[in-house]
Formats: C-alpha cells, sequence, structure tokens
C-alpha cells in the first residue's frame, strides 16, 4: 500500500514539480523497487525534454493569434476569465433553442399526462341511485351490530365446545392404546 502510494506521489511530483514528502524520500531510500521506479521516471523525463525540440520541429505550424485570444478572454474583477461581447451574444444566442426544448418536453409530458388521466364521465342517475344505496346499507350497519356481535360469540363458544370435545376424545383414545390412567379435572363447563 505504501509502494503504490509513493509512486503515486513520484508521478506527481513529476508532473506538477512539487516536492515529495519526508516520509515518501525515506520510503524510496528503503525500498528498492520504488528507488527504481524513481531512477525510472526521472530518466523517462530527462529523455522526453531532451527530446522536446526534436519533436517541436516535426510538428507543423499553425497560424495562431496569441494576442487575439488574449484579448477575447480577460479576467474580471474577481480573476475569473470571462468571454468578450462578441462571444456573449452568441451564446445568448443559443439560449432560446435549449428553453424551447424544454418546453416542447413539458407541453408533450403534460398532454401525455392529462390524455391518461382523465377524469371519469359523469354517472347516469340509475348508478347515483345504486351507489347512495350501497352507502345507506354501510351506514345502517350500527343499527344491528349488536345482533352480528352476539352471534359471532356463540359461534365462537361452539367452536371452543366442540375442540374441547376433541381433546378429551383424543386423550380418551390414548389413554386406552397407551394403557395409561390420564386424570382430569372436573369442569363445570364440560358435556
Amino acid at each position: 500500500m505504501l509502494c503504490a502510494l509513493s509512486r503515486w506521489l513520484v508521478s506527481r511530483s513529476e508532473d506538477t514539480g512539487k516536492k515529495l514528502p519526508r516520509a515518501i524520500e525515506r520510503h524510496i531510500g528503503r525500498c528498492p523497487a520504488c528507488g527504481a521506479y524513481v531512477r525510472a521516471s526521472m530518466t523517462v523525463a530527462a529523455r522526453l525534454r531532451s527530446e522536446r525540440a526534436a519533436y517541436l520541429a516535426k510538428a507543423p505550424e499553425f497560424a495562431v493569434d496569441l494576442e487575439a485570444a488574449a484579448l477575447r478572454m480577460r479576467p474580471d474583477r474577481r480573476g475569473v476569465e470571462t468571454a468578450t461581447k462578441a462571444s456573449r451574444r452568441f451564446l445568448f444566442g443559443l439560449r432560446p433553442l435549449p428553453v424551447a426544448a424544454a418546453a416542447l418536453f413539458l407541453v408533450a409530458a403534460a398532454a401525455i399526462v392529462f390524455r391518461v388521466t382523465r377524469p371519469a364521465p359523469p354517472a347516469n342517475p340509475q348508478e347515483m341511485a345504486a351507489a347512495t344505496a350501497a352507502i345507506r346499507s354501510l351506514t345502517s350497519a350500527p343499527k344491528e351490530l349488536p345482533g352480528v356481535v352476539g352471534e359471532a360469540e356463540s359461534s365462537l363458544d361452539k367452536e371452543r365446545r366442540i375442540l374441547e370435545k376433541s381433546l378429551f376424545s383424543a386423550a380418551d383414545y390414548l389413554q386406552a392404546r397407551l394403557n395409561i390412567k390420564i386424570e382430569r379435572k372436573s369442569n363445570p363447563n364440560s358435556i
């Protein structure tokens, strides 16, 4: 991990000219692999610097007007380079296109949404009467609610009695088959 970090810092140092941290310099002095990497990168950098003139001699000449480019870009009060008025007019000329595209997109999206989520047509009088009757039947349930609750309790009592009978018959069957004695407590609710 330290070797990878050291090599990265060496490359950054070669590219930017920043000085290496002291701990990385010590690591490079101790680690033979990192030392070889530093020597190789220094030779590559020196070779490229020496061959720069030959590369530039082979490169074609371009007509570049550096003074005009410097005039077009000038720093403002904050030190940030800004475009001149001519280039600003060009930028303002392009801005209506994205705005128009965005507006067209929003109109298309709204049309799709309104087509998909159309309101339902109004109900006819027969459907309205049926819906009103259904609502009245639902709201009239509290008058009959005590009777419904009483029926539910009685069915639960029946269910409990049936389960007790099943349990007692299963205990009798096991007692008969296994030849063991199971004592029961007297239950006043038992049948």
